[in-house]
């Protein structure tokens, strides 16, 4: 294997590519801002209940209060959306893409990498949330002398595991949309168009909602979480909300690479 090839790995290049972020004092700093930002904002929501849900923390059940407290991973999403839209899309702006290109001149390779490396990122940065999200929940309900949640529960590990999904998924298809729009506020427009649309279609009647909201990607993501009753329009099953999923992130990252490889950057 000749010394092209070597760089052009796709284990060289995601290792490439988790150098960009880790090696950046701005990439630090969002990161953990963000894992700040989320805890915070959890403890927030899950603390002012009497205000925004009309019932002391002592009155809410233990599921409940965890829920309140892991909204603060909505954060997480908007915010690594910010950040993988501004650490993708920079490279096309100063035009750096040029020399990474020189290096490794397999595009579809390229970004590849680029999704896998914010997979994984996104993966650890959902995970750290959710679990300090989820542990303040209980140390909430354990001051409140309250029962704390149990794993045991199979609702609260399928509210996890979704909750824990939905900043991946965001973050993937953000990275997929800088490719599309080549710029930071498209990808950011879009992803957050993707996220809170759902909120409009509901403005309109039963049978329009009945068609689109089944294919939007939120409602596939309150499925996973087994946060949509039994009968709702919403509701899809593990395995087709997985597949939506996948289609959406699959549709965006076809067109974003058959844009990457056909015209000039």
């Amino acid at each position: 294997m000749n010394i092209n090839n070597r760089k052009s790995s796709l284990g060289n290049l995601i290792k490439a590519e988790y150098q960009k972020v880790a090696f950046l004092k701005f990439s630090k700093v969002f990161l953990i801002s963000i894992i700040l930002a989320s805890l915070t904002l959890g403890l927030i929501f899950s603390l002012t209940t009497s205000v925004t849900q009309g019932k002391a923390i002592s009155e809410m059940s233990s599921i409940d209060v965890i829920s309140s407290c892991m909204l603060g991973v909505d954060v997480t999403a908007i915010m690594l959306i910010i950040f993988a839209a501004i650490s993708n899309a920079k490279e096309f702006s100063t035009k750096q893409i040029h020399v990474t290109l020189a290096v490794t001149p397999n595009r579809k390779k390229l970004f590849l990498s680029k999704l896998i490396t914010y997979f994984l990122l996104a993966m650890i940065v959902s995970f750290i949330v959710t679990a300090l999200t989820f542990l303040a929940g209980q140390l909430i309900l354990l001051i409140n002398g309250s029962s704390m949640a149990s794993l045991a529960d199979l609702f609260l590990r399928q509210f996890i595991l979704g909750t824990l999904f939905m900043p991946v998924f965001y973050c993937l298809l953000t990275v997929a949309a800088v490719f599309v729009f080549r710029s930071s506020g498209g990808a950011i427009t879009f992803s957050l168009a993707v996220m809170f649309i759902p909120a409009l279609i509901k403005m309109f009647s039963q049978s329009i909602q009945k068609i689109i909201l089944p294919l939007l990607p939120q409602e596939s993501l309150h499925s996973l979480s087994g946060t949509v009753s039994e009968g709702s329009i919403e509701i899809l099953g593990i395995g087709a909300s997985i597949i939506l999923l996948f289609m959406w992130i699959g549709i965006t990252s076809l067109i974003g690479t058959f844009q990457f490889v056909r015209k000039d950057v």
